[in-house]
């Protein structure tokens, strides 16, 4: 019972690290065609970084316990 909510915790950070670069891949779209300058802040890109470094490991590693 423990893994399988371990195993429903990691899913739900991994759809939320998609969501995240998604976002910031849109801003960066949006002010890409507006011609402004996309400026994060350290904790957004500290957040961007680890939400696909996550990404990645899960599609190198996958979720398993």
């Amino acid at each position: 019972m423990g893994i399988d909510i371990l195993n429903k915790v990691f899913l739900f950070l991994l759809i939320l690290s998609t969501l995240n670069v998604i976002r910031n891949t849109f801003f960066l779209v949006r002010s890409f065609k507006d011609g402004e300058k996309f400026k994060l802040g350290k904790p957004s890109l500290l957040i961007l970084g680890m939400s696909i470094s996550y990404i990645i490991i899960t599609l190198i590693e996958g979720i398993k316990i």
